[in-house]
């Protein structure tokens, strides 16, 4: 097991800039990585990125959410070239995965109709093929009915994956979102098993672990259960941008500053993961 952080704990843009400052934090943190969100790759240097990454000696995982002009189900020939573009992306920079919401963008109000969902299957099992071939796995991430129709639940996205029938596609899983959508922590992480390889680990408040109303002994005891070995990423929104801010409805910044919250929480998972043997 490996734990990083979500870029967005640092800096509130996905900027080169931005993303560099992260890395750097990642490697002060003494964190295993930095999660780089993919929302523009276009727009980044992705040789500085990947040359600061080595110098850090910091890996990287990569997420994103899919941009309204480049959207499943609606506009799948255009979400297929930005997700194949991100897959690239992720592959240059090292990362083994790619992750988030890859099926749609948010605020999506379709209903999760077998239809849609089967246009939406469609695509990703065809970026799933071609991110094989780059050593990339994709992560279907579920989350909560204000930001998304499509897949809220850990079970909607087992059957999803079910549908894309591709090995390389495996279940992220959210805490935060799980709050809101699950009838608890464990029954979804030991239905999920194996098939489970990555977590944000995100409070329910989006601010400091421990403080809020995730069961986090439940949590890990679980995830000891199905002997999970994949990757945990804080996420933590300190300095959401505008945007994401609107996105995520996140309207009040966590009362506790930045440099009190980072080691903290590295310590708080560092002690669970310790416990449960998970480290």
């Amino acid at each position: 097991m490996r734990l990083g952080a979500h870029a967005f704990l640092w800096v509130s843009t996905c900027s080169t800039d931005a993303l560099l400052h992260a890395v750097h934090r990642a490697r002060e943190a003494t964190l295993d990585f930095v999660e780089i969100p993919l929302l523009n790759p276009e727009a980044l240097d992705l040789n500085a990125l990947r040359n600061c990454l080595h110098e850090q000696g910091v890996s990287c995982t990569c997420s994103l959410v899919l941009p309204p002009e480049a959207s499943l189900p609606r506009t799948p020939r255009k979400a297929e070239r930005f997700l194949l573009q991100a897959v690239e992306a992720a592959a240059w920079l090292g990362s083994p995965i790619l992750t988030g919401v890859l099926y749609g963008k948010l605020g999506e109000d379709l209903p999760p109709e077998p239809a849609v969902l089967t246009r939406v299957a469609k695509v990703l099992k065809r970026v799933a093929q071609a991110a094989a071939q780059r050593g990339v796995q994709l992560g279907i991430e579920p989350v909560n009915r204000y930001e998304t129709s499509l897949i809220n639940t850990a079970e909607q996205a087992l059957e999803l994956i079910d549908m894309i029938a591709e090995p390389n596609v495996f279940l992220h899983l959210d805490t935060y979102h799980m709050t809101l959508e699950e009838r608890g922590f464990r029954t979804p992480i030991l239905k999920a098993g194996g098939r489970l390889r990555y977590v944000h680990l995100s409070e329910s408040h989006r601010g400091e672990p421990g403080t809020g109303n995730v069961r986090w002994e439940e949590v890990f005891s679980a995830l000891a259960e199905v002997k999970f070995a994949g990757d945990m990423a804080l996420e933590i929104f300190l300095t959401p941008s505008p945007d994401l801010a609107r996105a995520t409805r996140i309207w009040r910044a966590p009362s506790a500053p930045l440099q009190d919250v980072v080691p903290a929480a590295t310590a708080f998972f560092r002690e669970l993961a310790r416990r449960y043997h998970l480290a």
